[in-house]
């Protein structure tokens, strides 16, 4: 029997934009897992990406690597990705491996 660690949901879509949530543990083994369906939507063409962050109870440098690889195939596509509702302790991850520099956050 196998456990899901993380979760990725479609929320919303329109013409402006896609909204994914992802739920649960993004590390080493969950983002090669998730890695290539956000690869995927990422270059459906819309031109923002949302990602809802709010269901991640861990993420580790993995798990930040992807999004900042994501961010960059994004920016190759010409669709902006941001992130939304990250807990605090993914912030901080994020600022403290310099990701923030990169990555774009928005309040939702």
């Amino acid at each position: 029997m196998t456990t899901t660690l993380i979760d990725l949901t479609t929320v919303a879509r329109d013409d402006r934009e896609l909204r994914i949530a992802l739920a649960g543990e993004l590390d080493f083994h969950t983002a090669g897992q998730v890695g290539p369906s956000l690869r995927a939507v990422a270059a459906c063409g819309h031109p923002r990406l949302v990602l809802d962050l709010r269901g991640l109870t861990f993420c580790d440098s993995a798990g930040i690597d992807l999004l900042t690889r994501l961010d960059r195939h994004c920016r190759a596509g010409g669709t902006r990705l941001l992130l939304s509702g990250v807990p605090p302790l993914v912030v901080k991850s994020i600022r403290v491996l310099a990701a923030d520099r990169h990555l774009s956050f928005v309040v939702s």
